[in-house]
């Protein structure tokens, strides 16, 4: 019995890697993806950065929608969070250097620290939105987060959690 249900778990990642990348709405989302994830593991190398978590992901179709209706976008494309990128740093020192360098890698469009600055619930996060470079990708922005490591898991579990996404139920 084991055996099948490792087999079925097996079975359904399988399944899952194959259809999550066609199923993809965003133009070569795969390959921004990657070529940034490639530029930001060297700066985290080159700097020796210790960096808790990171990951990226491109915005569900249903969510994107959703986004548009709430913010009256006509085209996905001028969403600025469609693919996004999140940074968790054990010190704010590290965090802070990251974004140094950042900066100078990317053209900045915005920025906003949430750490230096909460929001009311106590969320605090830096997120910073810059300019795709790659023409290969029709999208305009980049969104990529850098939190603190007990910012962050407050913000999934704590006093910061969004009602609407409750990570408690996934375990």
């Amino acid at each position: 019995m084991v055996l099948f249900y490792k087999y079925l778990l097996f079975l359904t990642m399988t399944i899952s890697n194959i259809i999550i990348p066609i199923s993809s709405y965003v133009t070569n989302a795969n390959f921004v993806i990657h070529s940034e994830q490639k530029t930001f593991s060297e700066i985290l190398d080159t700097y020796r950065l210790p960096c808790h978590l990171q990951t990226a992901r491109v915005k569900s179709f249903e969510s994107s929608l959703e986004k548009m209706k709430k913010s009256n976008i006509d085209n996905v494309y001028d969403l600025y969070d469609l693919i996004g990128f999140r940074f968790v740093f054990y010190t704010k020192e590290d965090l802070l250097k990251f974004y140094h360098h950042v900066k100078l890698e990317k053209t900045l469009l915005y920025a906003k620290n949430y750490i230096l600055n909460p929001k009311e619930n106590g969320y605090a996060a830096m997120h910073l939105r810059y300019k795709n470079e790659y023409s290969e990708c029709p999208i305009k922005q980049l969104e990529c987060q850098l939190y603190i490591i007990s910012d962050y898991y407050n913000a999934l579990y704590g006093n910061a959690r969004r009602i609407d996404k409750n990570y408690t139920l996934y375990f």
